[in-house]
């Protein structure tokens, strides 16, 4: 049984003259233990899309699955980490993580429990009584990922999460991604990655979407095979990050260009 399906859904959005469609027939599935991301062109619908599987918007056309339960409503077993952080300013660290449970309804003896697990899980010690206009942006990247990780989901949402990072941030907090994602005691059960960023894809995932351009269908659905640590300089890296780069601006078609000289690692491409 997939954790969740994508059935044949479409979006459109009303417009002044007519409505717009930003996606047409997206179907696939997503299974425990999955770390997909998905990449396309700019405009495509790739955060719409986070959003209608977690049921904050509904799909126009087709239907998707949790667990085999149709999405109506907005799911409590998926959190999201956004772009933007998207942090209360007016609440403290511990305040903000304990938001989601506050709103479950958990008693305040357990959220307290939790909060205090999933502030030393994401290295914000010390930082409980902050508020986010006193931290880095790296941080308030963690306190969000906190209070998502913090009411246990079974699907874990990002969308763009290291974009408004600097470089050398948001490589550390993959790293830290990684190394939440592989230890069993914590959840989720699958993440979900919209990335412009293709070699921030393959470092993260081992199956990646990519979406056409407005209105997006499905193009490929590719399984990354590489061993991690992924090494980005080896010519593996970069024959698939240059075969999902072709996909996306090529419509699909087979890359054509010959490996780098010297086994150099291509540059980082984005969309």
């Amino acid at each position: 049984m997939a954790l969740i399906r994508i059935e044949h859904v479409d979006k459109s959005f009303a417009a002044r003259h007519g409505s717009i469609s930003i996606m047409q027939d997206i179907s696939f599935d997503v299974a425990d233990s999955d770390f997909l991301a998905i990449v396309g062109p700019s405009g495509c619908g790739k955060s719409t899309l986070l959003r209608l599987i977690q049921g904050l918007d509904k799909p126009t056309g087709g239907q998707i699955f949790f667990r085999d339960s149709p999405v109506t409503s907005v799911c409590t077993k998926m959190a999201m980490v956004f772009q933007s952080f998207a942090l209360f300013p007016w609440l403290t660290v511990s305040q903000n993580v304990a938001f989601g449970l506050e709103a479950l309804g958990w008693p305040p003896d357990r959220i307290r429990s939790q909060v205090d697990r999933y502030i030393s899980v994401t290295g914000l010690d010390g930082f409980q009584e902050a508020f986010p206009r006193e931290l880095s942006g790296g941080m308030r990247q963690r306190v969000g990922l906190a209070r998502a990780l913090a009411v246990e989901p079974s699907v874990l949402l990002m969308d763009e999460p290291f974009s408004a990072l600097d470089p050398l941030t948001a490589e550390s907090l993959r790293e830290e991604i990684l190394q939440l994602w592989r230890d069993p005691e914590l959840p989720p059960d699958a993440v979900l990655l919209v990335s412009h960023n293709i070699e921030e894809a393959i470092q993260l995932a081992d199956r990646i979407i990519v979406l056409s351009r407005r209105p997006s269908h499905v193009l490929a659905d590719v399984h990354v095979d590489l061993p991690r640590p992924r090494d980005r300089k080896s010519q593996a890296f970069y024959d698939l990050t240059d075969r999902v780069y072709s996909l996306i601006t090529e419509g699909g078609s087979a890359p054509t260009a010959p490996p780098a000289a010297n086994g150099a690692a291509a540059p980082q491409k984005a969309l």
